[in-house]
């Protein structure tokens, strides 16, 4: 498989690439039905089956939800830098260093502007609600702390995550997220390996929170961030629609209330979340 992605990629309409975990076939993830008769019915005498689930997109926001302003912050609300529109707290965490509170998110959400360049660490404020939900200066919580840089318009990129993190100037609640009923929470601790069928869960700014059915661990995807492309391996697809939104980028993704990844991108079909293992170590956190 992995000698015959980078050609894969080279195609056009080719979303993403993965295993099928029971029969060892290649699965091809395409934008449509017609950019996928380009790909080859087998690869080295293994079969390829295509899934088409349109293109996969960062998940920038277009509607309001959970867009008030919280102290202490917590999961599962609006958050962003005053460069993009809004996208998701996915969790109050530590750093492991000192014990420190951050706020874990998407480096798309947190560290990058509109035209995808990264900002300065330390001096870029972080607000919540973010700016698409009326967020300004005076709703900064902390500033952009940490970030796991990304490799844009690269087919020979080893990207596994797109996350960040913020440290908080305020109070924040370690693990909690907001629950269905926007009023309670649930608490996330722990972590955990997501694998092919199980029940995922997230809180997102946008559709709240919804689960799904994990239907690959080891994808490799290509994925638009307006002006720009990335390629990222390794990562968790959850094959339910309607699990996520514009908006629900930095969500985490637990099972049964152990974090097992970030969810940060999407299409009409499925929705893309990075492993806890590309993400923690990473960026220095404890959850």
């Amino acid at each position: 498989r992995e000698k015959h992605e980078q050609k894969l990629f080279e195609i056009d309409g080719i979303s993403g690439v993965s295993v099928d975990e029971s029969t060892n076939e290649i699965v091809v993830y395409t934008e449509d039905a017609e950019k996928g008769k380009k790909v080859p019915k087998s690869l080295d005498g293994i079969n390829v089956k295509q899934e088409v689930i349109g293109k996969i997109t960062a998940l920038s926001t277009t509607t309001l939800s959970r867009t008030t302003s919280y102290n202490p912050v917590f999961g599962g609300i609006s958050v962003g830098n005053p460069y993009i529109t809004a996208g998701t707290l996915g969790l109050v965490t530590t750093l492991t260093l000192n014990g420190n509170q951050v706020a874990l998110s998407n480096a798309h959400v947190l560290a990058l502007d509109s035209r995808n360049r990264f900002l300065p660490k330390v001096t870029t404020p972080i607000y919540q609600p973010g700016v698409y939900d009326g967020g300004n200066n005076g709703d900064t919580i902390g500033y952009l702390y940490n970030y796991i840089p990304i490799s844009f318009n690269n087919n020979r990129a080893n990207n596994k995550a797109d996350a960040a993190i913020a440290t908080l100037t305020i109070l924040g609640n370690v693990g909690d997220v907001l629950d269905a009923d926007n009023i309670n929470f649930y608490h996330i601790s722990g972590t955990v390996t997501a694998n092919v069928g199980d029940t995922v869960r997230k809180s997102g700014r946008t559709t709240d929170v919804t689960t799904g059915i994990v239907t690959s661990t080891s994808a490799s995807v290509k994925v638009s961030y307006g002006g720009k492309w990335a390629l990222f391996k390794d990562q968790i697809v959850v094959g339910t629609p309607g699990f996520s939104a514009g908006g629900d980028s930095g969500s985490a993704v637990d099972i049964n209330g152990k974090f097992t990844g970030l969810l940060f991108a999407g299409s009409n079909t499925v929705t893309i979340v990075n492993k806890e293992s590309n993400i923690i170590e990473q960026l220095g956190i404890t959850i």
